[in-house]
């Protein structure tokens, strides 16, 4: 690729970064400094510059050997990413036959969103557990079934538990990582990548939950609902909303997309529901209603929204209970398929809310990120 060329793709890189995302003013500089390092890896050595954790992983590790070494004392070595395919971990494990490379896919979008919240529901989360193991088991299309795919529940970084369909390799004859990607190429694991994400409908761009996905958790003892305004799965025992009914969405949280349902638009957001009959049209403040000052944003908030009764929610044109400082946006790297991708609640400047202590204790035992 000549210079020229370099310098038009690096031009080009930078503006799709910057279209993905308008930062505002109080991050631009981070964002400018993000868009600098595109550049560079565009003029430089493109897009594989900037690398993901597998990348990272079998540079610390470049032989399948070199791996399984470092394993010996915990029995297994293994890497999170996100790929083409789906969300995986990789690596290598012992069992009862000795070393073998494994591939765990995960549920991912609207199906992921239904396991943490059931998970997040159940009264019993260590039966739960196997609940969604066997749920994850008849999730799978018939024709897609293989004896040799099993649903594992492996070992977390956090308090949300990890379960996701396994498929093993044996490592003989497996020397380099380019060996294992041309045996791994047609594992019939990959065929589940598309209904990992709950499309089994083709409905890849949406976050409804399909109903016979959730009646199928919902027969495996599972406390599965699904808003009946925007479809998303939903909870109402979220750690820092609760008693209200949220999607674990970095997005949405506890705001409904009611246009599937009312047709309307409207700059005041309401609360999900499970019924209905329970949707109804966005409902105006009287200006009466007392207020408080959001500690984290600093808006004015009122637990006497109509829309959101006994929540902190906006009390100007926006009755949005959302805080637009506090909260975390971490993403799926190694090691964060765990989190509770979720926003946070107003927590008013001199008043007690039910969210801070929630939100405390849930820092403690690691459920999100926070910045």
């Amino acid at each position: 690729m000549g210079k020229k060329a370099q310098r038009k793709r690096s031009v080009k890189a930078v503006k799709e970064f910057k279209h993905v995302w308008s930062p505002a003013p109080s991050v631009a500089a981070a964002v400018d400094a993000v868009a600098a390092q595109v550049r560079a890896a565009a003029m430089t050595k493109g897009w594989a510059a900037l690398g993901t954790p597998w990348d990272s992983f079998t540079k610390r590790y470049p032989t399948v050997a070199d791996a399984i070494a470092a394993a010996e004392d915990t029995g297994a070595l293994t890497c999170f990413a996100v790929d083409d395919w789906g969300e995986y971990e990789r690596g290598v494990r012992r069992g009862p036959d000795g070393w073998s490379y494994e591939v765990t896919l995960y549920p991912c979008a609207q199906l992921r969103d239904l396991v943490k919240t059931c998970w997040l529901s159940a009264d019993d989360r260590d039966q739960a557990v196997e609940q969604l193991r066997r749920a994850l088991e008849g999730y799978v299309p018939a024709a897609l079934r293989r004896p040799e795919i099993e649903v594992v529940h492996r070992p977390s970084t956090t308090v949300m538990p990890r379960i996701g369909w396994t498929q093993r390799l044996p490592v003989t004859g497996l020397e380099t990582w380019e060996d294992v990607h041309l045996a791994e190429k047609d594992l019939p694991l990959h065929d589940l990548a598309t209904a990992a994400a709950g499309d089994l409908d083709g409905q890849r761009y949406t976050s409804t939950v399909l109903a016979r996905t959730v009646a199928l958790f919902r027969s495996h003892g599972l406390s599965a609902q699904a808003c009946a305004g925007c479809g998303m799965a939903v909870t109402d025992r979220h750690p820092h909303w609760p008693g209200v009914w949220t999607a674990v969405d970095r997005e949405f949280g506890p705001t409904c997309d009611r246009s599937r349902l009312a047709r309307t638009e409207s700059e005041q957001r309401v609360g999900h529901v499970v019924e209905e009959a329970d949707a109804r049209p966005a409902q105006a403040l009287t200006g009466q209603e007392p207020t408080v000052v959001c500690r984290n944003c600093g808006a004015q908030v009122s637990d006497q929204h109509p829309d959101w009764p006994g929540t902190w929610a906006g009390a100007g044109r926006h009755s949005d209970p959302v805080c637009a400082v506090a909260g975390s946006m971490g993403g799926d790297d190694a090691g964060e398929y765990d989190l509770l991708d979720c926003v946070y609640p107003h927590v008013p400047e001199g008043a007690d809310s039910p969210a801070a202590a929630a939100i405390a204790a849930a820092r403690q035992a690691r459920y999100f990120l926070q910045h």
